[in-house]
């Protein structure tokens, strides 16, 4: 089991009990260290930025609008076997949570293993594409998976969570059921902008041409940065939340996703989300770009989504319906 440190154990409990005071003697008990580990604990959560009100009369007290990742608000957000098939870690900031999960599938950690950021600084989008992910505006996060299917059907991780991230948002304070869209194969969007996106990696084992392990990532926009958007995403990108988003929710999101995920994935071989992953579908009825990797493209009208989740298309001039398996679309024609 792993031993937390007293800085740690004194942020989950002024963290879960946001605004009570607790006296250095009191929490000193509790953690059964002496009172000058505490206040050494609380010095380094200050240095680190976390807002601790202290008095010599009450003790000491988490601000009551401190937003901050936690795992122990995050699992009290899950039920059932979600709690026993994850194991959480939440960082400030680090690189990529889907380079942090890599290397824990390399090292041959079970599945389960989830890293949740505040902060990328080397996020990434499909085709190696810059994913924006400044501090404190959104999570971003990525599970370990090892799932017993072939390659050709690791899409279905990826559709699954498009789903899953969808009804956890509408779970959210402020965002009603049928808010959250979806644009084949892996964007979620709201009021016709681009909120989430997600990637997913695979490794192949050359024994069996399986999966060897999976990483599923997902990052959420949850408000816009300060400044705005960079101007090469004006008028694409967007945030569930057109001010503010509501003191806590990422905590809950998280949860809300890691819970809605455990079901869908645990009942992947049935695909019994695909229905509601087409009734999400932006696309389905539209006509759309399809872009080709030279950065050409051809105009096609959206027909359905199959069982395999490649996209049904008719091209422009052609009477037969094509299916897509992979690539990108664009709705704004």
């Amino acid at each position: 089991m792993a031993r937390y440190t007293v800085k740690e154990q004194v942020l989950n409990i002024l963290h879960m009990h946001k605004g009570t005071y607790y006296s250095g003697q009191e929490l000193a008990e509790a953690l059964d260290v002496s009172r000058t580990a505490v206040w050494k604990a609380i010095n380094k959560l200050r240095e680190e930025g976390y807002r601790i009100e202290g008095s010599t009369r009450n003790g000491y007290a988490m601000a009551s609008d401190t937003d901050i990742l936690n795992v122990n608000e995050i699992f009290e957000g899950l039920a059932g076997e979600a709690k026993k098939f994850y194991r959480v870690t939440c960082v400030e900031e680090i690189d990529s949570t889907n380079i942090a999960c890599r290397k824990l599938g390399e090292g041959g950690e079970a599945e389960g293993a989830c890293v949740v950021a505040s902060k990328q600084t080397a996020g990434r989008g499909r085709r190696g594409r810059r994913f924006e992910s400044p501090d404190m505006t959104g999570v971003y996060l990525s599970i370990l998976l090892r799932p017993d299917m072939p390659i050709s059907d690791s899409v279905h991780i990826t559709t699954a969570a498009a789903v899953a991230a969808a009804k956890a948002c509408e779970t959210l304070e402020g965002i009603d059921a049928g808010d959250v869209s979806i644009k084949w194969v892996n964007d979620l969007f709201i009021r016709d902008r681009k909120f989430a996106g997600i990637l997913t990696e695979a490794s192949i084992s050359v024994e069996n041409g399986k999966l060897d392990y999976a990483v599923m990532g997902i990052g959420f926009n949850l408000s816009e940065p300060v400044g705005g958007w960079p101007e090469e995403l004006s008028g694409i990108a967007g945030s569930l939340y057109e001010g503010e988003y509501p003191v806590g929710c990422r905590n809950q999101l998280v949860a809300a996703f890691l819970q809605e995920f455990y079901q869908v994935y645990s009942s992947l071989p049935d695909v019994t989300y695909l229905e509601e992953y087409r009734n999400r579908q932006l696309a389905i009825g539209k006509t759309v770009k399809v872009l080709e990797p030279d950065g050409s493209y051809r105009m096609a009208d959206v027909v359905d989504v199959d069982d395999d989740c490649h996209l049904l298309v008719r091209f422009e001039g052609e009477e037969y319906i094509s299916n897509l398996d992979s690539g990108e679309i664009s709705i704004r024609c």
